[in-house]
């Protein structure tokens, strides 16, 4: 009995150790090149701003980096979150019945596009947006 209550307390601190690190103690994860890229496109079809890291709570065998792109005089950021494949992009694009579809994640390749803190008094911006990242291609 004794036993199995020091196992049972291991794997509960391991746990807690293992999540304390993941969302306070690992370091941000910078944008990957993937993501600057996409920076320099939306630059590039006249959304200016810039893109900055962003700390996120998940394994980096699902999400490789995730950046907020400040669009330049626009009081809200979207979401750039590069997956480590299509299928995960995919399956974390969940939509939400409550948004109206401009708002809804997008997802390309293996990023996806979301807008958290958006409202719909902020639809054409979105749209725009939504258009401009639809575009992009990573395959020169």
């Amino acid at each position: 009995m004794r036993y199995l209550v020091v196992c049972i307390s291991l794997v509960i601190c391991f746990f807690v150790v293992k999540f304390a690190y993941t969302v306070w103690f690992r370091p941000i994860d910078q944008p990957t090149p993937e993501l600057l890229k996409l920076e320099a496109h939306f630059i590039n079809h006249n959304i200016s701003g810039h893109i900055y890291a962003v700390r996120h709570g998940v394994s980096h065998s699902r999400v490789l980096s995730v950046a907020s792109f400040q669009i330049d005089d626009y009081p809200a950021p979207f979401i750039l979150i590069e997956h480590s494949s299509t299928l995960i992009a995919e399956q974390s694009a969940i939509l939400r019945d409550n948004l109206p579809e401009e708002l809804h994640p997008e997802v390309n390749g293996t990023v996806v596009l979301d807008f958290p803190a958006w409202d719909e008094d902020t639809l054409p911006m979105a749209s725009a947006i939504r258009k401009v990242f639809l575009a992009y291609s990573s395959k020169p």
